[in-house]
């Protein structure tokens, strides 16, 4: 059977605009798919990703070519990944599509291998991590947000009470960028959540495990605005860092409403 020719369409996105109006981001949102990660360690992990890619179009250009994005994504996540590799992405991302900048966000569940504090029982405990990478005149720019489950323990009620304390789950979150303007994972920041708040929360307990977590976190009361000073004193020891904003949000236990600290460190010049 005779091959048809394939038949020259119209490139309606490529028309001409006369409204005089640029547009900032133009780009796919909610595409999820599978990304293979390189860790610090040098292991391989697939996360399930939510992906954001766009770019800027000028006022005289119409629309954008939104099946390239796609397609750029399916190709970079096709290969093992480090944060680094991010900025090639975006780099191809401009060119292809004849952009000034590209813009990323990627939001999933990192797993970090944590051993319970007694038995040493090993578990994977998960971490939500967003990266937002801007490409922009042969620089990348990326702040990495974590969020980490942790523990407090009421100082005031341990104060007030002839016994016990109330003490709840807390959701420690990170806001960080870094010298080298790279997204970060969050492997290294586990022990200063560990160090800041009243507990880490473990994914597997033994008996002996539970009284060694129920007893160290009495013994470690702490408000959220304690975990958050905690964290920041660390923080500022980071070499690493630029800029970084720290947020402990309590679900608290006995009221009904969430008790939360934050503090930014200042402006990047």
């Amino acid at each position: 059977m005779k091959k048809q020719p394939i038949p020259t369409l119209p490139d309606v996105a490529s028309e001409i605009d006369p409204r005089g109006v640029m547009l900032h981001s133009v780009g796919i949102r909610d595409l999820r798919l599978p990304i293979r990660l390189v860790t610090s360690m040098g292991s391989e992990q697939t996360v399930i990703a939510n992906t954001e890619l766009s770019v800027n179009i000028e006022a005289d250009q119409r629309g954008t070519h939104m099946s390239r994005l796609v397609e750029n994504l399916y190709q970079w996540a096709s290969e093992p990944n480090t944060p680094a590799t991010v900025q090639n992405l975006l780099q191809s991302t401009q060119e292809r599509l004849n952009s000034q900048r590209a813009l990323l966000r990627l939001e999933f569940p990192y797993f970090l291998r944590v051993e319970a504090p007694v038995s040493g029982t090993p578990g994977l405990l998960d971490v939500e991590v967003e990266w937002d990478c801007l490409y922009y005149n042969g620089t990348l720019s990326a702040t990495s947000l974590f969020v980490f489950p942790a523990m407090t323990l009421c100082p005031c009620s341990k104060a007030i009470s002839d016994y016990g304390a109330h003490n709840q789950r807390a959701m420690v979150r990170l806001w960080l960028q870094t010298h080298d303007r790279l997204p970060q994972l969050p492997d290294s920041y586990l022990t200063l959540v560990q160090e800041s708040t009243s507990s880490l929360v473990y994914p597997v307990l033994k008996r002996l495990d539970e009284k060694h977590v129920t007893e160290r976190t009495y013994e470690n009361p702490r408000f959220v605005e304690d975990a958050v000073r905690e964290m920041v004193l660390r923080l500022q020891q980071r070499k690493e860092l630029r800029w970084f904003r720290v947020e402990c949000e309590s679900i608290e236990s006995i009221h009904n409403h969430n008790a939360f600290a934050m503090h930014e460190s200042p402006p990047i010049k």
